[in-house]
């Protein structure tokens, strides 16, 4: 038998993101109609035209995952063709692996959305990987279509029972160092995790606030007679920009806020649930 051990389960990823399917659909689309929408001397641009679809058909070719397989004696984790091509390790030993536990995480583009955090962002559970050093890992399990919010997916389900039982067989629980939390400090980062990352107020702050800058300054402008120069209008739309990205900047920071207490609370209650 080979030193990894046998395969007790194996996971194929999605080959792309739902958010590469959207952009090849819309460039797709885009690139097809141009020669329909645009005059003859502005298509194909010289080829021009078709960087954009070929940039984003590259980066999914890029970003093809490999299977993640839970072994007897460690587990594959799924990377991206780029991170095998730099030659990223994507085996880890059990031996290595110090705490396995349930590890929320988002979905692409939804841990920067507030529209979704206001109601709670689509949350799901893969297999947390501490190691030793401290550095830690998420095999992810994301279902190709969404029926619920914070879902445990088959396949993190299956994962999860063959992780035990190969580290049943070596005679160790999955989380072996967890820092020790009161009863007061788990309630407190139970309320902490189920509180909205961004209230909607701030929301819609965020997101309607730039088109009224933008429809203020060229009221203004043209009430005084002013032509825009490109400057002031770049500067304009800067400006407007900033609310939505520090909405958005926030709302990761407090995502991945969150996703550390979900994942200390999952180690700790695997903890606890092993002693008792």
């Amino acid at each position: 038998m080979e030193p990894r051990g046998a395969v007790l389960f194996e996971y194929t990823p999605l080959s792309m993101s739902p958010m590469t399917v959207a952009s090849l659909l819309l460039l797709g689309i885009v690139t097809l109609m141009g020669p329909l929408a645009l005059p003859r001397e502005l298509f194909p641009l010289g080829g021009a035209c078709f960087l954009p679809i070929s940039t984003v058909v590259l980066w999914a070719l890029l970003q093809r995952p490999s299977p993640t397989r839970i072994r007897e004696h460690g587990i594959e984790v799924s990377l991206p063709l780029w991170r095998r091509i730099l030659g990223r390790p994507a085996y880890f030993p059990w031996a290595e692996v110090r705490n396995v536990y349930p590890a929320a995480y988002e979905i692409s583009g939804a841990a920067m959305s507030p529209f979704a955090s206001s109601a709670g962002t689509l949350v799901h559970t893969g297999l947390g990987l501490e190691r030793g050093d401290g550095r830690r890992w998420i095999a992810k399990f994301t279902p190709g279509s969404i029926r619920r919010f914070r879902g445990e997916s088959p396949g993190f389900t299956f994962a999860m029972e063959a992780v035990r039982e190969a580290l049943g067989k070596m005679g160790r629980p999955l989380v072996t160092e967890v820092r020790s939390y009161t009863d007061d400090e788990v309630k407190a980062m139970h309320e902490e995790a189920r509180e909205p990352l961004v209230g909607m107020g701030a929301i819609v702050f965020a997101f309607f606030l730039p088109p009224t800058l933008v429809a203020l300054a060229l009221v203004v402008l043209n009430a005084a007679d002013v032509t825009p120069a490109p400057l002031a209008l770049a500067v304009v739309l800067i400006v407007a920009g900033i609310p939505p990205f520090a909405s958005m900047r926030f709302t990761l920071a407090r995502s991945r806020r969150r996703n550390y207490l979900l994942g200390e609370l999952a180690k700790h209650e695997e903890f606890v649930r092993a002693r008792g």
